[in-house]
């Protein structure tokens, strides 16, 4: 899911194979949302597909890093990192996502996800990570209209309406994007990107699993039969790990600023992976929070 905004020299493959592999790393991205909210429908909980999709990632992730040969052969100096960037990238966002996925659409939660790159710049620029510009504060001030747009009106309606829901999605955002931060300022030396996700993923499948077993006696609610819930699970899965390689490819040869512009394809892809799927639409304070988005995502994805 979209969340690590990272700078790196451009080396480049071609423009077309390069933007290509944008547009499918963005759907994907965005395909991730819609399959939480089919999740979401599918009666198991938050614990079990939590549970599930962290083991099949690490399964996914350790046999690719085996191929690869890039095992993490000490974990000396970086159990905090993993630790840190476990809960961060995995643990909270997606109990966060699944939670409020059963109450909002998809579209939306599109929208909130994708002001991850909008709260790193605002965590860099309260940390001094990053110099302060007329054009960094007016994305932040974008960004921030967006998300008031939609939050705003809802705290007027009966029983706050979806506000309680709204800031939930949005520790999603939150979460990556102070992942996005601390990874700039703490990733160990000498560990490769396959690595880092490997072990991310891996020490987060390690801390849910004493959840899961409190909580659900360590058995899943299995259905009679093969149902959109566990094919949802695996698309989930199965799409988290094309945007992964994806998006590193295009790290290691166009650069984390070209990798950004991923958040736009997402954004629309999410949205428009729940008008096809739930045949969701959208109201005009929407629609303007996404165009307040766009602008916002447009000037963070700016070089310098």
């Amino acid at each position: 899911m979209p969340g690590r905004v990272i700078r790196a020299a451009v080396t480049g493959p071609g423009r077309l194979l390069a933007a290509g592999l944008l547009i499918l790393m963005g759907m994907m991205w965005g395909l991730q949302f819609a399959m939480l909210k089919l999740t979401s429908q599918g009666g198991y909980s938050e614990i079990s597909v939590v549970m599930i999709a962290l083991v099949l990632l690490s399964v996914a992730f350790l046999a690719i890093s085996h191929l690869r040969g890039e095992h993490i052969r000490s974990l000396r100096g970086v159990v905090p990192f993993l630790l840190i960037t476990s809960v961060l990238g995995y643990v909270i966002p997606l109990f966060a996502a699944l939670t409020a996925a059963g109450e909002i659409s998809t579209g939306l939660l599109s929208l909130i996800g994708c002001t991850s790159p909008v709260v790193a710049v605002i965590v860099a620029l309260l940390l001094r990570t990053e110099r302060v510009s007329p054009r960094r504060i007016a994305a932040v001030a974008l960004g921030v209209m967006s998300v008031a747009v939609i939050l705003v009106p809802q705290v007027d309606a009966p029983g706050f309406g979806m506000a309680p829901w709204i800031l939930l999605a949005l520790v999603v955002p939150i979460s990556y994007g102070i992942e996005s931060v601390y990874i700039s300022r703490h990733w160990p030396k000498g560990m490769t990107a396959m690595q880092a996700v490997t072990g991310e993923t891996l020490t987060a499948a390690v801390l849910v699993l004493p959840l899961f077993l409190a909580f659900s006696g360590g058995t899943l609610p299995l259905s009679d039969g093969w149902t959109l819930a566990e094919t949802a699970i695996l698309v989930f899965v199965g799409a988290g790990v094309v945007e992964s390689l994806i998006y590193f490819y295009l790290i290691r040869h166009t650069g984390g600023v070209f990798v950004n512009f991923g958040t736009f394809v997402a954004l629309f892809a999410g949205i428009g992976w729940g008008i096809v799927l739930f045949g969701e639409s959208h109201s005009a304070m929407v629609w303007g929070a996404v165009l307040l988005l766009v602008g916002s995502l447009y000037l963070v994805s700016r070089e310098g």
